[in-house]
């Protein structure tokens, strides 16, 4: 490719006859120069331009894959995130269910025990009745012997033993008929 100084130091042999006009062909030459170094100018600073633009583009370009490279780092990270907060959840749901089923089984626990002590409890209850009623019987049959042998001593006469009878039989079932009212309620609710 010539040059501007190629072009300006260009130098045509003299041809003998025939010839071209010397000062016509040094103005044509001076305008040829004067257009190719505008060109020659112009290309240099197209292609300064053209490595700024392609530097640049290789800046976007990086800046591209580092922001695919975020972008790709974000969504692993937000998944990641998704993952753990999903198996956080399931270990908080199986201990919330083991703790409720060691809660119900404690209560299933508790309950038999209390029904348990409930029932020795009505054990003991029917257990003391029954000496309550015997110790009242053996009270009562020590009261009649009393009341027979006062009344005879005070009297000097003999009783009849039919009426002594019948007042502490009336007077046993009035206290059996105490007994048995306040246990009954009870009793019932067994």
């Amino acid at each position: 490719m010539l040059s501007p100084v190629d072009i300006q130091n260009k130098e045509f042999k003299k041809a003998r006859m025939g010839g071209y006009h010397v000062v016509e062909v040094n103005e044509f030459l001076d305008e040829v120069l004067e257009g190719y170094q505008q060109l020659t100018k112009e290309n240099y600073e197209l292609k300064d331009k053209l490595n700024m633009l392609n530097e640049n583009i290789q800046y976007y370009r990086t800046m591209e894959a580092t922001i695919q490279n975020a972008l790709v780092l974000a969504e692993k990270t937000a998944q990641d995130t998704k993952t753990l907060a999903y198996e956080k959840a399931d270990q908080i749901k199986k201990e919330a269910e083991q703790k409720a089923e060691s809660i119900l089984e404690q209560a299933k626990q508790d309950i038999y025990a209390l029904s348990n002590k409930r029932e020795e409890l009505k054990k003991q209850f029917l257990a003391m009745k029954v000496q309550v009623k015997q110790m009242l019987q053996a009270q009562l049959e020590i009261l009649e012997q009393q009341n027979i042998t006062v009344i005879t001593e005070e009297i000097g006469l003999p009783i009849k033993l039919d009426k002594v009878v019948e007042e502490a039989a009336a007077t046993k079932e009035e206290d059996e008929d105490f007994f048995t009212k306040e246990f009954t309620l009870l009793n019932d609710e067994d």
